[in-house]
This record gives C-alpha cells, sequence and structure tokens, in this order.
C-alpha cells in the first residue's frame, strides 16, 4: 500500500452496477488511465457480497450503483468496510444528481459521488488518484496512532508493557477470574546488586543489563503472559493459568535462573541477581491493587532474606486481607431487596460549569440492609456482579430510574438521565431490547437516556461491545465512558464506537488546581473531543476554583460535591425549582 499513491502500481478495482452499459463505459474509462488496473463486475448486492467475501478477495476501490436489483448498494458499506478494508475507497458511481443524497452519501463514509452523466476518463482517474492518497493518507495516520499507543504503554528502554497496560491487563485477568475462576499469579520482581553496577560501570552498563533481562524474561514467558518494566529495576510478571503454589514456584525458580545468568557489556562480564515476591489469585482475592500490594510485600521479604535468586509466596498476612466474601445471607437480603424493589437511586446533576444549565443526572444506587444498615455502593455492586442477581438488579435499575424520569421530564429542559451498566450486561443476549422496551414502556424520549459504562469495558471485549452499542445508538440511547483515564482505551475505540460523553476519572480532577501533570492530561483530553465531537464532563469537581480552571481550559461540563451532592429522588423537583431560580436571578445581575 505504500506506494498507491505514486500512479504506476497496479490496483484491483470492483464495480458494483446493474446496467452492463454501465458497467462496460466505467471499465474503459478507468483502463484509459495512468494506472494498471485490475477490474472486476458485479450486477448486484448478492454478487457483490459473494466477490468480496472470497478469501483473497482483496479490492483497492470500490465503484459503487446505489439502484440495484436486489436492493440499495449503499448497504453494502457495513461489508465493503469489514471485509474488505475499513480505509477502502468508495466511489458513488450514480443516475441520481441530488444534492442531498451526494451530501448523505459522503457523510455515511463515501470518498466522493459522481453522476453517470459527469463521467470522463479525467474525471475518472482524478477519483481513483484521489482516492489512493486519501487511503494512504488514512494508513498513515493509523500507524501514527499505534506507534503513539505503542509509546504510551511501553517502556521506552525495553519495549516491555510499561506501569499502565501491566495495571490494566491486571485488571481484565481479576475480571476474568471473577467470572470464570480462572487462577493466575503476580510476580514483582527487583534486581539484586543492579546499583552497584549503575554506579561503577556507568548507566549504559546498567541499561545494557535491563535490556538484556527484559530480553530473556519476555523470550521465556508463554504469549498468555504479560512481562513489563515498572520502573528502576523493578520488573512484574502476570502469569496465567498458574494453579497453585508449587506450579507458581517452579515458574519463578525458572526466572530466577535467567536473571542470574551473566551478561557480557563491554568486555565485561556482569552479574545480577533478583527477589521475587507471588500472589496467588483467587487466593489472594480480586483486587488487582491488593494482588500487586501483596506481591510486592513478599518481594521486599524475599529482599530482606539476604543476596541471591530467591522468591517468596504473599500469604494472607502479607497484605491487607482483600475484602471478606458477603455471605450468602447478605446475597438472599439482596436478592429479597431487589424482589420488594426496596433498593433506591439517588440523583446527581450534571451542568454547564458556565451557565449552570442543568445537562442531566446521573443515577447512583443506594441500599440500606435492614439489619446492618448503609451499604457502600461499591461493595453492593460487585456483590451483585459476582452473583446470579446482575441481570434483576440492571434491570431493576432501568425500571425504577425511567420511570422515576418519566414524572419529572417536562421540568428538565432537554436534560438526560443516566444510569451505570455493568460490562459484563453488554455479554447478555435480550440486553438491547430490555433496554429499548423499558424506555418506551415509560414514555421516555430514548435520544434522552444514556448508559454509562467503564472504559474497561470496551477494553474486555471490545468487537462485543462495539456491536452492542451499535445496537443501542441505533435505537437513540447513547453512551459515556465512564471513569475516563482510571485504565486505558485505545483513542481509536473513541473513533469506532458511538461514543455520546466522556467523564474523565475523578482522581484527576481532585489534584487539578496543584497537578500539572493533571492539567495537561485534562487539556489534551479537551483537545480531543473537540475534534471528535464528543462532550466531555469532568466528575469530582469539589470547588469554584476547579470550575473555573476547568471552564478557562475548555471543559464545559461537570458533576460533584462542589456543584450539588447526589440527592433522593424526592427531592430532585425542588432542588431544580430553587437552581432554576437561583440561576435566573444571577443572569438577571448580569
Amino acid at each position: 500500500m505504500d506506494n498507491l499513491h505514486n500512479g504506476t502500481q497496479n490496483i484491483h478495482a470492483l464495480i458494483v452496477d446493474d446496467d452492463d452499459v454501465d458497467r462496460e463505459r466505467l471499465m474503459r474509462m478507468l483502463r484509459r488511465g495512468p494506472r494498471e488496473i485490475t477490474v472486476e463486475q458485479a450486477a448486484s448486492q448478492a454478487e457483490a457480497l459473494g466477490l468480496i467475501r472470497q478469501p483473497e478477495a482483496h479490492f483497492d476501490i470500490v465503484f459503487l450503483d446505489f439502484g440495484l436489483t436486489d436492493g440499495d448498494g449503499r448497504d453494502l458499506l457495513p461489508a465493503i468496510r469489514s471485509e474488505i478494508d475499513p480505509d477502502c475507497p468508495i466511489i458513488a458511481v450514480t443516475g441520481n444528481a441530488d444534492e442531498q443524497i451526494a451530501a448523505d452519501s459522503i457523510k455515511s463514509g463515501m470518498t466522493e459521488y459522481l453522476t453517470k452523466r459527469s463521467l470522463s476518463p479525467e474525471r475518472v482517474a482524478a477519483s481513483v488518484e484521489e482516492g489512493m492518497a486519501w487511503r494512504q493518507y488514512r494508513l498513515d495516520l493509523r500507524r501514527q496512532e499505534e506507534e503513539l499507543t505503542h509509546r504510551s504503554l511501553h517502556d521506552p528502554l525495553t519495549d516491555l508493557p510499561n506501569r499502565t497496560l501491566f495495571s490494566d491487563r491486571l485488571g481484565q485477568a481479576c475480571a476474568r477470574a471473577r467470572r470464570s475462576g480462572d487462577p493466575f499469579a503476580v510476580v514483582m520482581i527487583d534486581l539484586d546488586r543492579f546499583k552497584e553496577i549503575n554506579d561503577s560501570f556507568g548507566h549504559a552498563a546498567g541499561d545494557a543489563v535491563l535490556i538484556a533481562i527484559g530480553r530473556r524474561l519476555r523470550e521465556h514467558l508463554r504469549e498468555v503472559d504479560t512481562i513489563a518494566r515498572l520502573g528502576g529495576d523493578e520488573f512484574a510478571v502476570l502469569l496465567q493459568n498458574v494453579d497453585g503454589e508449587e506450579s507458581a514456584l517452579a515458574v519463578a525458580a525458572k526466572l530466577t535462573e535467567l536473571i542470574s545468568q551473566p551478561i557480557v557489556h563491554g568486555g565485561r562480564m556482569l552479574h545480577v541477581g533478583a527477589s521475587l515476591g507471588i500472589a496467588l489469585c483467587p487466593l489472594l482475592g480480586f483486587a488487582p491493587d491488593e494482588l500487586l500490594a501483596a506481591a510486592d510485600e513478599a518481594m521486599y521479604a524475599a529482599k530482606r532474606g539476604g543476596s541471591g535468586a530467591k522468591a517468596v509466596l504473599a500469604q494472607s498476612d502479607n497484605c491487607a486481607a482483600p475484602r471478606a466474601p458477603v455471605q450468602g445471607g447478605m446475597l438472599r437480603d439482596i436478592e429479597q431487596a431487589i424482589a420488594a424493589r426496596a433498593i433506591d437511586w439517588h440523583w446527581q446533576p450534571k451542568v454547564d460549569m458556565r451557565s449552570g444549565l442543568i445537562l442531566g443526572f446521573e443515577a447512583l444506587v443506594r441500599w440500606t440492609h435492614p439489619r446492618s444498615g448503609p451499604i457502600a455502593a461499591d461493595v453492593l455492586i460487585e456483590t451483585v456482579e459476582q452473583s446470579h442477581l446482575l441481570e434483576s438488579f440492571t434491570y431493576l435499575s432501568l425500571d425504577v430510574v425511567l420511570e422515576q424520569f418519566a414524572k419529572v421530564q417536562h421540568l428538565l429542559g432537554n436534560a438526560a438521565i443516566c444510569i451505570n451498566v455493568s460490562a459484563r450486561m453488554l455479554e447478555r443476549p435480550g440486553f438491547v431490547s430490555q433496554v429499548v422496551q423499558t424506555t418506551a414502556r415509560h414514555g421516555v424520549d430514548p435520544a434522552r437516556v444514556m448508559l454509562e459504562l467503564t472504559e474497561t469495558a470496551l477494553i474486555a471485549n471490545p468487537a462485543q461491545a462495539k456491536r452492542v452499542i451499535e445496537q443501542l445508538h441505533n435505537h437513540k440511547i447513547s453512551l459515556a465512558i465512564d471513569d475516563f483515564g482510571a485504565g486505558f482505551t485505545s483513542f481509536g475505540y473513541l473513533r469506532e464506537f458511538a461514543v455520546s460523553e466522556i467523564k474523565i476519572d475523578r482522581s484527576f480532577i481532585s489534584r487539578f488546581t496543584e497537578s500539572r501533570f493533571d492539567q495537561s492530561l485534562v487539556h489534551s483530553l479537551v483537545v480531543l473531543c473537540e475534534s471528535l465531537g464528543i462532550p466531555l464532563v469532568a466528575e469530582g469537581v469539589e470547588n469554584p476554583e476547579t470550575q473555573a480552571m476547568l471552564v478557562a481550559m475548555g471543559c464545559h461540563a461537570g458533576q460533584g460535591y462542589g456543584i450539588c451532592r447526589p440527592m433522593p429522588y424526592d427531592d430532585v423537583r425542588g432542588w431544580v425549582e430553587m437552581w432554576n431560580a437561583d440561576r435566573d436571578e444571577q443572569r438577571l445581575r448580569a
């Protein structure tokens, strides 16, 4: 593809048109151009699909008529994008000269719109060149994005995954283990005598040691495992399908043997040892931070034991005890609360921080146990996600919140209601239809319903997530990515998915006024979201100073205690009236 734009390389074109004369005319024009062109023809949708779905099929450009005998040629766009190439130039060639149809065609992803009356060899040749140039531009853009993404997730010295990517993969491993019970191990590695090498022979020698160790570990681990450099002389390994202490210690022994082998640099033999700490999942729970802390503490315990390669297994007393599992009685209480609709949702507003306009509300779950009192929302949600109650809890949430919203939507202008949904629901058959039916049953405009997913949901199964999100989007139900920045989302996902809103993780906003890094990150997200046309919302806005800085930077939507705390639904009507009255008064003063 790199040389397609130079006008010399042979290209392969597909013409889809049910008129034999028009196909032959266009084919002659193509062959009169400066390029060597191989042309295949299809007279119908079915014939075109047969050609592009052949295993060996490859087309560099497609010329597409709309009025085919078996349907509209535009229906072929998804198949062309998925089966051939998402960046394949598609040139509309039709007898209809309607300007609106032409504009809609370009919006739908076609590269150019030509009418059959205006065709000439020169016009067709120019369309080919522009299409090839556009495709090359898209290819270069993808490569640049992939390179930037790779750099942001990999250590520049060893090219191993960095802490960000390791944390994301650890989070995914914990989620899988929670669902299916697949065991794994986290291994923290700290090199012994590395500082002596740096001090005695210089940083070049130290870098050579890190590169060599990283390469050895990567070459001897399986593809399903992850080796990362966290910083300095500290490495971490994620070992999949490790089913017990004996297996983990056996792998650790191999790793320490690899590390202890001498490294040749500058005519010298350099020797390092290693201290290893190992934490097993699910033995020590499913929380990524706790597993890392356990492995880290075990590694320091190994280091305190003296020099030489060694490994220590983390026990439950090597780290903060993982959260105790909810007792069966508690789960039964939650099930009874769902059946009795005895769970509440508090509403927290999202506003335009410039004008005070209410943009929407987020519904946040609240539950008071009949004997133990209020239960923390994260404890309730984590418990439900690990149980058979997830579907019934989710559908109760949709039913209650949409029923409430229907009663006040006339007071809220165009404000939307946001409902949090577990990533696991994207895998459940019937989820989309249930959302659509519940929205319709309560008479709520689907364009005012927004579902919130964490960015990890997109990463864990992007293909499935994309299918479900597109189905929701087709029903005018929008999607917000919650806690953006807490994990990692490829910017490519933001372009490919029908994302309607991005919510910056509150951890970046909490330090916003003091942290130059967080300010730079928010500024970058403002620029990115503006270019993609996606609204950006700051969560965790606590004070007027933060609001003012965010607005000055271009982030206008906010949510947090500094604006309003979550409130019971019964208080929403009164709060809206008071907020709007204050807003009107401030506008009159201005």
